[in-house]
């Protein structure tokens, strides 16, 4: 192996990578927060919630995270794995493969927070009559009827939900844009050998 060999960029993406893993099991991409009654983690590789003091996990959730853990350190060793050999014969198909799975996670998860900020007041209202919006940056506020505190009249709780990305969630993406910005550059890269032009000589 040459160090002039070293795909850098990629190299870096998959450090990045692999650096994003164990920090978003200790900070979420993204939280919420609902007064001082408890929060809700999420993230596509740890999950958790706290009610009332109370923690407890979503198995659905757990096994999700997993998956996505796994994919995500073998695309980090993959791309690691790329870079400082990018002109073996296995070492292009280790890129593709690699490349694309933070990018694909990172906008499932997206989009599935904004399915949540969706249904979860849709859910509220149907099977509680409770009226709010779950807002994914910024602050909203939930009333609680007071048919659901024992029907005592002229009582009143309003709940502060506040939802914000955290910092592991935009490192996540400057992975994915590193990793992908690797693989648009790969042909451009100097240890790329171009196919030899053949010159041909006409005598007279």
């Amino acid at each position: 192996m040459q160090i002039k060999n070293i795909n850098w960029l990629g190299l870096v993406s998959g450090l990045l990578l692999l650096a994003v893993i164990p920090l978003s099991l200790y900070a979420p991409w993204w939280q919420l927060r609902i007064g001082d009654l408890g929060y809700a983690n999420f993230s596509p590789l740890n999950s958790s919630f706290s009610l009332l003091g109370i923690a407890f996990m979503i198995p659905f959730l757990t096994a999700i995270n997993v998956s996505c853990l796994l994919l995500l350190s073998l695309s980090a060793v993959f791309m690691i794995a790329y870079s400082v050999n990018p002109k073996k014969e296995y070492s292009k198909p280790l890129l593709y493969w690699s490349y694309k799975n933070p990018l694909a996670i990172l906008i499932i998860f997206l989009v599935a927070l904004v399915a949540l900020s969706q249904l979860a007041p849709f859910i509220a209202h149907q099977y509680a009559q409770i009226a709010f919006t779950l807002p994914i940056i910024g602050t909203s506020i939930i009333q609680v009827p007071s048919e659901l505190l024992g029907g005592l009249s002229g009582v009143q709780i309003n709940l502060a939900l506040s939802g914000a990305f955290q910092w592991t969630f935009y490192l996540a993406i400057v992975a994915s844009i590193l990793c992908t910005a690797t693989r648009i550059f790969h042909s451009k890269a100097p240890f790329i050998e171009k196919p030899a032009t053949d010159a041909t000589v006409t005598s007279s």
